[in-house]
């Protein structure tokens, strides 16, 4: 259901949420005037009832969209820094004597470009690593380790070399674990069957004019319906109109790599 979903445009996922919603909440309200059940929640004691389920219900949507923006924003971060140690262990390849250079270049370039052009396609369709790049960051990486040093400043090049594929590997391995949706699915059961009680509970409210009361339900079905959108765009971070892209690797490869 979610991959339908976030195979829409933004604007229509939004559209076709609030339909829903208000599809379900003007139905039951309905239900409430024909049978002349409004009113039931009135007085002092009812009306701290509603606002006590409306602090719990604004708290727990607030903290599942905080957890999920700040999770988008991190992977994002780690695409970033990925980015970044690319660049330097490029740089890095450059100090190395030219036959060695020139295998390394091939084997790293090749890595790079099974990331930017198939890995993230891989993400986004199979939701897994793609395994041609691994095989070729192993094939650069034993490169590297057989690399031998003949002076003091080969040496300290082929340690920082180390160093910078350590790094790589980890944030690399971050970038993939983070690859899976952020909210749990007993969290959207939750959140679904909190708002769906929630509308439930405003259509018992005592507002005696249907169409004042089918119209504060629409906006409040409208509002909730954009919160769900919002969750839905953000949370799993390589899928959707929201998704977070490759610019930053393929910037850091096209620009500054392979114009070289």
């Amino acid at each position: 259901m979610l991959d339908f979903l976030l195979s829409l445009p933004r604007f229509a996922l939004i559209l076709l949420l609030a339909l829903v919603f208000n599809i379900f909440s003007q139905s039951f309200l309905f239900i409430i005037h024909k049978y002349s059940l409004r009113g039931y929640l009135k007085g002092n004691e009812t009306g701290s009832f509603t606002s006590a389920i409306n602090g719990i219900f604004s708290i727990i949507i607030a903290f599942v969209f905080i957890g999920v923006w700040q999770s988008h924003s991190n992977v994002n971060s780690i695409v970033l820094q990925e980015a970044e140690l690319i660049l330097d262990i490029n740089t890095n390849i450059n100090g190395y004597e030219e036959n060695q250079k020139k295998i390394a270049v091939v084997a790293f370039h090749d890595y790079v470009e099974e990331v930017i052009y198939k890995e993230y396609d891989s993400i986004i369709l199979k939701d897994k690593q793609d395994i041609n790049a691994i095989k070729k960051l192993n094939t650069f990486n034993n490169i590297i380790l057989a690399y031998e040093p003949k002076t003091n400043g080969q040496l300290a090049l082929q340690q920082e070399m180390l160093k910078l594929m350590t790094e790589y590997k980890n944030i690399r391995q971050e970038r993939c674990n983070n690859n899976q949706p952020l909210i749990a699915n007993i969290l959207w059961e939750v959140l679904i069957f909190i708002s769906l009680l929630f509308v439930i509970l405003l259509c018992f409210s005592d507002v005696e004019n249907y169409k004042v009361h089918a119209f504060l339900l629409f906006i409040f079905s409208c509002s909730i319906s954009t919160i769900f959108a919002l969750l839905i765009l953000y949370d799993r971070p390589f899928s959707g109109p929201e998704a977070i892209n490759y610019h930053y690797l393929k910037d850091a490869y096209e620009i500054y790599i392979k114009v070289k």
